[in-house]
């Protein structure tokens, strides 16, 4: 009698762990089962090939100044806080993230590359709302969400809201990172951004909506910062007096 073999749970069960190295610097855990249900095979392959996360990552080491103070938004597996944590001279990064399942895994990351001082936060930023709010896990990851009626979710889990501007202003942040494109609208919308220097919005592995990123360039455009587009990320930086853009050292020069 034949033996039936599930070539597709084959594809899916890792036949080893080992830790993931993505090209840009950043070495992400990968210690067993757990992991590996958490980083689904798709997102596996593009971090290893270096895709993962890859113009957001390039533009994020172009844009960072020494002494700056970084907020990362949606800080998912911690590749965007870990690079800047990494970055010489940097002054103080936070990594907020709803996701509750995933803090865990963020501590991880930034033990694993050096840098256990990145502060990690579960929760949502919001410029004014108190108490807690819903937040929808998916299998993907990078599909999690505020939203129940996206697509099929796995668990729902309630976070706690924290004020965005007290984040900005109590912590002096300098550099701006959302990973949650589809909320960057609203979030930014009664955010003071006042302190803020630069900005980077970013869908991940997807490029950017049109809606999307027309929204969020007039907002920000409001509060006195102009875009450079990007296909995945966009980067803000203040309008100055003659017009021209301020962003990294980098790039400025």
């Amino acid at each position: 009698m034949g033996m039936v073999i599930d070539l597709n749970s084959r594809r899916r069960a890792p036949t080893s762990f080992t830790s993931l190295l993505h090209p840009a610097g950043v070495t992400l855990p990968f210690d067993g089962a757990k992991d590996a249900d958490l980083i689904v095979p798709e997102i596996r392959s593009r971090i290893v090939s270096g895709a993962y996360g890859a113009e957001l990552l390039q533009m994020l080491r172009d844009t960072m100044k020494p002494a700056d103070r970084v907020l990362v938004i949606g800080a998912g597996l911690g590749t965007a806080s870990t690079l800047a944590a990494t970055c010489p001279g940097v002054n103080r990064v936070i990594a907020i993230e709803p996701n509750t399942e995933l803090c865990a895994y963020l501590t991880r990351t930034h033990d694993l590359n050096g840098v256990p001082w990145v502060e990690t936060i579960n929760a949502v930023l919001v410029a004014s709302q108190r108490g807690r709010v819903p937040f929808f896990a998916r299998h993907d990851l990078r599909l999690s969400s505020l939203l129940p009626d996206e697509c099929s979710w796995q668990l729902a889990m309630m976070v706690p809201c924290m004020d965005l501007n007290l984040v900005l202003t109590e912590e002096r942040i300098s550099l701006l990172v959302c990973e949650v494109p589809s909320g960057a609208a609203t979030i930014f919308a009664d955010a003071d951004l006042s302190r803020v220097d630069r900005i980077l919005v970013s869908s991940g592995d997807d490029a950017l909506s049109l809606g999307e990123k027309g929204e969020v360039v007039r907002l920000l455009a409001e509060k006195g910062f102009t875009a450079e587009p990007g296909e995945s990320t966009l980067r803000f930086g203040r309008t100055a007096v003659d017009g021209r853009t301020r962003l990294g050292a980098k790039s400025s020069a």
